[in-house]
């Protein structure tokens, strides 16, 4: 059957059966790929929305027979690159494209809106969007975008030009056009012409013995290739150094930690056979006790689950005379601070496609924060020279940490390799909810202490933290959570002992943050609950306790660069202070009314930069044409890396942003920069990313003069030439390119930003480099219903130099919001959580107004002062929102999420 109908305003036709979805349809049989699809066809993401007939619709939920003879708009027929939607052109001025994964659904229903209502109101425009999801943004700059589109429809008028200045103006993003267009193609979008489907065979268990493995009918069904398990591995099984005892593949006598588990691979032609062979295939499983509760594994006698009695690691600092700080202390908090399981959510699920590639190289495509160690983790798997392996970072639709993981890499270079043949793995969503890494739970028994004159004294902290099944970095994640728990004040004595437990709850791992968030919660909570038994004001006890620029951290040694701490508070101060008193004044007109307003406030400090290479290396080469090439390793993923070293290479070379291109994140061209995470990227490899524009300039300086017959000296380096100072006689840029190949000189050179000068001789195991900030939030609580509305949140943070403002604003923008769904409605239930539609992500009607303040406290070492940002802007967002709400019910919530159970729990004076 034939079914056609209007595909931007063109007559398509398609042979697919009436009742295939619609979003299979335009992705499979008409090359679409701009339309996305992030939640098993579950319409629960708005990824996938298009417009029929001018109204918005989930393609994956509508079949191919509702639209015969009707008309579809998808994102390729909205605007084209030189004549753009206004909707287009506002999404990109004002920044409301990061990842770019929703971006298409985002601007369809905008449209459908705009259509049918040419003034919407803000709560119009919320409501017009409910339904699509951004994991990015926080909404913020989307709403703006949608109210400036609204007013250019009816008044057009030029776009906002882009920042002269390579920095410090709000330079538009290099990526954003191929986003807002749905050219942008992602892993799944790739093409890839007779591309194997590969499904992988997991643990239906929470904890089982895989006894025994037959492929052999499966093996013989039809279309598949290969049916792979552990024999068919090469050389080494795992990634030791990443996550001790995980296997890429299940060997049989071994046990399965957590419900997941990889077993097998089943490579097919398409995905249907290769789900029809996954059923056939025959295995012997004897489930076995499980737990998710760290007190139950840690028992004597407790089911063994892996490492010495279920503890995976331990980390401590104990400094000073903890009980004389505590006898000296007129008031002591103790409390017990929970937090759950958390999924990232990224709207592009696990999706990556495997190659031979020109050379011959085992070639993997696929989003990750480290193509570098993806690479040489496939290399030791396969037993094979690194140079051999190569892996590619395509646009990558949101991380947040959850793409460090290795396996999925493993499992797509293990079957290229074995079959010769391009391999597609792309997760369910569901299939993304059981395996992928999940934010670590703690539980923080904690005592902190003050003299009656408000000087902090003393602290004790507990911590466990839930490292699921496997290791996933958690061995690491004790002296995260450590490190985060003292925060950037003066105690007398410190006694924190940190520890990473194994039970058969998910695998958790790298998560916005790694580590710190939770303790950071627990502090913050903490010292607000000391604070109202001092009485005093949350700024000034703050700013009264944070420690100077000189001092040493509680951890034992000194700060390696400026803190602006107290900075942060300071640019909150008077914003606290007018929400203080307006929320004061409500509940003074409301006695006893049914709802309460109340305000927090959050602090934190968090060390970045991990414990990656202190020398990291980028490349700048002169193109044959005159312009620059920077080639660097610092993934993109919705953070805006790619502008950013655009910016500073061009900030370096004293040229525009358009003489530059950036080639980033493939193993086969760019250095190794190493792992971009804990906000190492602009810090880090921006600093590589100047020093080599610096060796470049002097390079194409040496060979310019021998040209002009001039001293280096008199050579000014300018958009597309190279010109003697204060002279009008100039070498185009091309010309003095084809004189470095005539005389056999590269025009590629290196440079390497490297702090190990910095260091004093016995330097701590990870750098004291730290950046700071400070949440408030203003909420509204009501009392029958345990309902939390956070109305608004102020952001301060120290960037040291903001490389690009209006980006930095809108990482800052959307981790509010990540952290308001930690705070009020995200926790990840093991068994139970298999999907969007069971996680309660924030949508747009959760959206607070927020406003950010960019503190700028130079760092002595970053390139142009720069620090740190992205991952530290989740930290204060969750405390200061749980300190809002504790103050307006006068109860303390001490568990998150503060689910409105939780909340009248507290309320009414019962502790969930």
């Amino acid at each position: 059957m034939t079914t056609s109908f209007l595909l931007n305003e063109q007559l398509v036709q398609s042979n697919s059966d009436p009742i295939t979805p619609l979003l299979d349809v335009l992705r499979n049989e008409l090359g679409m790929t701009g339309t996305k699809q992030g939640c098993d066809h579950e319409g629960e993401c708005g990824a996938c929305t298009v417009l029929l007939d001018g109204q918005p619709v989930r393609s994956c939920l509508t079949p191919l027979g509702r639209i015969a003879g009707r008309s579809v708009l998808t994102i390729e027929g909205l605007g084209t690159e030189g004549n753009l939607h206004p909707l287009q052109s506002t999404f990109i001025e004002v920044g409301a494209v990061q990842c770019g994964y929703c971006i298409p659904g985002m601007l369809l229903a905008s449209k459908a809106l705009l259509d049918r209502e040419p003034h919407p109101g803000r709560a119009q425009i919320l409501s017009a969007l409910e339904g699509n999801l951004c994991r990015c943004t926080g909404y913020t700059r989307i709403v703006q975008a949608v109210e400036l589109a609204a007013q250019r429809l009816q008044n057009p008028q030029a776009a906002l030009a882009p920042a002269s200045r390579p920095i410090g103006g709000s330079a538009l993003r290099s990526d954003s056009l191929g986003k807002v267009t749905g050219k942008a193609e992602y892993a799944e979008d790739i093409k890839m012409p007779g591309a194997l489907h590969m499904l992988v065979v997991r643990s239906p268990h929470h904890h089982a013995l895989l006894r025994g493995l037959d492929a052999s009918r499966a093996a013989n069904m039809p279309g598949v290739k290969r049916i792979i398990t552990w024999r068919d591995i090469p050389n080494l099984n795992g990634f030791p150094d990443y996550s001790l005892e995980e296997p890429v593949l299940t060997p049989v006598g071994d046990t399965l930690r957590m419900r997941g588990a990889p077993i097998a691979l089943i490579v097919a032609e398409n995905e249907e056979q290769a789900a029809a062979a996954r059923e056939a295939l025959e295995m012997d499983i004897e489930a076995l006790p499980y737990t998710f509760d760290m007190d139950e594994a840690l028992k004597p006698g407790a089911v063994h689950i892996a490492g010495d009695g279920n503890e995976l690691s331990r980390y401590a600092v104990q400094r000073g005379d903890l009980e004389g700080a505590l006898r000296a202390s007129g008031h002591i908090v103790e409390a017990t601070f929970e937090t759950a399981f958390l999924e990232h959510t990224a709207l592009e699920r696990e999706s990556l496609v495997g190659r031979i590639d020109e050379a011959g190289r085992i070639t993997v495509l696929g989003g990750t924060h480290q193509p570098h160690n993806q690479q040489r983790y496939i290399a030791e798997m396969l037993g094979l020279p690194l140079d051999q392996v190569r892996v590619i970072v395509p646009p990558v639709g949101g991380s947040f940490g959850g793409k460090q993981d290795p396996w999925p890499f493993a499992a797509v270079g293990l079957a290229t390799y074995l079959l010769r043949r391009a391999v597609r793995l792309i997760y369910s969503r569901r299939e993304s909810f059981d395996a992928s890494p999940k934010r670590h739970p703690y539980r923080v028994q904690c005592r902190i202490a003050a003299t009656n004159d408000g000087k902090l004294t003393a602290l004790s902290a507990r911590i466990d933290c839930n490292t699921g099944g496997y290791d996933g970095a958690g061995r690491y994640i004790p002296n995260y959570a450590v490190t985060a728990m003292g925060g950037a004040y003066r105690w007398r004595a410190v006694d924190i002992l940190a520890r990473s437990v194994y039970t058969n709850g998910p695998k958790s791992g790298q998560y916005r943050g790694f580590g710190t968030a939770q303790s950071t919660f627990a502090l913050e909570c903490a010292l607000d609950e000391l604070i109202e038994k001092l009485g005093v004001d949350p700024v000034e006890f703050r700013l009264r306790n944070c420690i100077g620029q000189l001092e040493d951290v509680f951890l034992g040694y000194p700060l390696l660069d400026t803190l602006g701490y107290a900075q942060v508070l300071k640019a909150v101060k008077p914003h606290y202070q007018q929400f203080a008193k307006e929320a004061e004044s409500f509940n003074k007109e409301n006695p006893g009314g049914s709802v309460r307003r109340g305000v927090g406030l959050s602090g934190m400090w968090y060390r970045f930069g991990k414990a990656g290479s202190l020398k990291v290396e980028a490349h700048a080469e002169l193109a044959g044409d005159g312009h620059f090439i920077f080639y660097c390793s610092a993934p993109d993923y919705g953070q805006g890396t790619n502008t950013v070293m655009s910016q500073m290479a061009a900030e370096a070379l004293g040229v525009g942003r358009e003489r530059v291109e950036i080639v980033n994140a493939d193993t086969g061209r760019t250095p190794n920069s190493d792992i971009q995470g804990a906000s190492r990227a602009t810090f880090f490899v921006g600093g590589a990313v100047k020093e080599a524009a610096a060796v470049l300039v002097l390079s194409i300086f040496d060979v310019a003069a021998e040209l002009l017959d001039v001293p280096i000296e008199r050579l000014v380096l300018m958009a597309d030439k190279v010109a003697i100072r204060d002279n009008e006689h100039s070498v185009p840029l091309s010309e003095v390119a084809r004189e470095f190949d005539r005389i056999g000189k590269s025009r590629r050179v290196s440079g390497s930003f490297d702090l190990t000068p910095q260091l004093p001789e016995q330097r701590p195991e990870y750098l004291p480099l730290f950046i700071t900030g400070a949440h408030l939030a203003d909420v509204r609580v009501d009392m029958e219903t345990g309902v939390v509305k956070v109305l608004r949140v102020v952001a301060a943070h120290d960037v040291g130099r903001a490389v690009n403002p209006l980006d930095a604003a809108g990482q800052i923008e959307g981790a509010v919001v990540m952290g308001l769904g930690a705070a009020l409605q995200e926790e990840y239930l093991p068994g139970l959580t298999d999907g969007i539609s069971q996680y309660q992500l924030p949508t747009s009607s959760a959206m607070p107004d927020i406003q950010t303040i960019l503190v700028e406290v130079p760092s002595r070492l970053g390139p142009y002062g720069v620090k740190g940002l992205g991952e530290a802007a989740l930290l204060p967002s969750t405390p200061a929102i749980i300190n809002a709400v504790s103050r307006a019910i006068g109860s303390r919530l001490r568990t998150i999420p503060a689910t409105p159970e939780r909340v009248l729990n507290a309320i009414r004076g019962r502790r969930p």
